[in-house]
């Protein structure tokens, strides 16, 4: 009521539409949270303690990269190869691990 008293339908708008995209902020933000510490929750669960530094690391990475990483926790043989190679500002993914090539058998005579 104060709001509409003190400021005119226009400003109502304006005011509302700001409040809108903090709320939609806050929520990004809560996401990404939550994505972190999950997969901080796996990471210890799976490997053990987990170092400060890789803390620090998932929980300043983007929300892409935490999908990337909380996926990987499953078949990653080590907390690095779950973090890869990939820039954790970005997301991008790390390579895909390379198979060694094929031996080809000596033909015998």
């Amino acid at each position: 009521m104060i709001l509409e008293k003190a400021a005119g339908p226009r400003a109502q708008e304006a005011i509302v539409t700001v409040l809108d995209e903090i709320e939609r902020r806050g929520e990004r933000r809560g996401r990404a949270q939550g994505r972190a510490q999950t997969l901080l929750d796996l990471l210890a669960a799976r490997f053990g303690a987990v170092p400060a530094e890789v803390s620090a690391r998932i929980l300043a990475a983007s929300e892409t990269a935490l999908v990337s990483w909380t996926t990987r926790v499953l078949t990653a043989p080590t907390p690095e190869d779950v973090l890869g190679d990939g820039d954790a500002g970005t997301g991008e993914p790390a390579a895909p691990p390379r198979r060694p090539a094929a031996r080809k058998r000596a033909r015998r005579a």
